[in-house]
């Protein structure tokens, strides 16, 4: 048998270590130490990882901006790169009937305002085969999930611009705060301008909806009688509050004043002077039109061996105050 053993292998132990010995090889004795074991440190190189399944290192923010806008994708699905829409102006001209004189005729235009189909925004990245092949497939789709996300968070960004010129201004008392007295001129602006309070919408940064969430759990509560049976000259106690006409039931502010309350991480805090913290506008401020929404495609690239990924989106914003006030931006004093 030992012959057999040693033809299998080369006929010559010599170069492993010696002749071999019956109940004994040479490097692996009874004595050892432990130290000539091949370990995990030895097999690091052969052992795979694996990835399990992603978390995104990021918050993704409320996206909620484009609710607030008109849509005229329907208008520009795959063709155009223009929406004309009319504006009818005010109508004039009202005057008194003269008897014998002839009518006077207005003569107010149109104005024509343009939506251009002019963004046209992506993000692209390549993966190698070596990525590829060793990684959880499921981590590539929470990539692609992530690309499509800092897309749909530019639209956003882009509709908060265009509210950075709504028509009119007004400046807060304190940094980051609006009080009530704020906020009834806010609403007495809106009213001047002819605007209905039942189509507007409030959107402010997260210290103002902080506050108005803190300040949102104190009712007008009860009127607590005084005590005459000591004192004669006691007047009744009235705890009294702020009422959102809506409580703050689930850590949410329904309403301000009646108008629906939007909070974005996008708008900011900073204590600037002039700096835009809120916004109180009209529905339909903004004009949108996504000619193509949100999409991932992805080819194989031979020349590098890799897989190639690209999300894009086209559209256009513009705001629609032409003639007409159609919001509020409010400043940081």
């Amino acid at each position: 048998m030992e012959e057999m053993y040693l033809m299998s292998i080369g006929g010559d132990l010599t170069q492993y270590g010696g002749p071999r010995m019956c109940g004994a090889i040479t490097g692996f004795s009874a004595a050892s130490s432990g130290s000539e074991v091949t370990g995990e440190t030895d097999l690091d190189l052969a052992i795979p990882e694996m990835w399990s399944s992603a978390i995104y290192g990021y918050f993704e923010a409320k996206l909620i901006l484009r609710g607030i806008c008109d849509d005229y994708s329907s208008m520009v699905v795959g063709k155009g790169d223009t929406i004309n829409i009319p504006e009818i102006p005010e109508v004039t001209g009202l005057t008194d009937k003269t008897e014998g004189a002839s009518v006077l005729y207005g003569d107010e235009s149109l104005v024509d305002t343009n939506l251009l189909i002019n963004k046209h925004k992506y993000v692209a990245k390549m993966f190698e085969d070596l990525g590829v092949i060793q990684a959880n497939e499921s981590l590539f789709g929470k990539y692609a999930q992530a690309m499509g996300y800092q897309l749909a968070k530019q639209i956003d960004t882009d509709i908060l611009a265009q509210l950075d010129d709504l028509g009119t201004t007004q400046t807060l008392t304190t940094d980051n705060v609006i009080s009530l007295n704020d906020a009834e001129t806010v609403v007495s602006t809106l009213l001047d301008n002819n605007l209905d309070v039942d189509d507007c919408v409030w959107i402010v940064n997260s210290k103002i909806y902080a506050d108005w969430l803190a300040q949102g759990v104190i009712k007008q509560s009860f009127n607590a009688p005084a005590n005459y049976a000591t004192s004669g000259s006691l007047a009744n106690t009235v705890n009294s509050g702020i009422d959102f006409n809506g409580a703050t039931v689930g850590g949410t502010v329904p309403s301000f004043f009646g108008m629906p309350v939007l909070t974005s991480s996008l708008i900011g805090s900073a204590a600037g002077t002039g700096n835009e913290v809120a916004y109180c506008v009209k529905k339909g401020c903004v004009a949108l039109a996504v000619q193509q929404d949100v999409r991932v495609q992805s080819e194989y690239s031979v020349d590098y061996l890799a897989t190639k990924v690209v999300a894009d989106v086209i559209y256009g914003t513009l705001k629609m105050t032409t003639n007409k006030v159609m919001g509020i931006e409010l400043l940081n004093p």
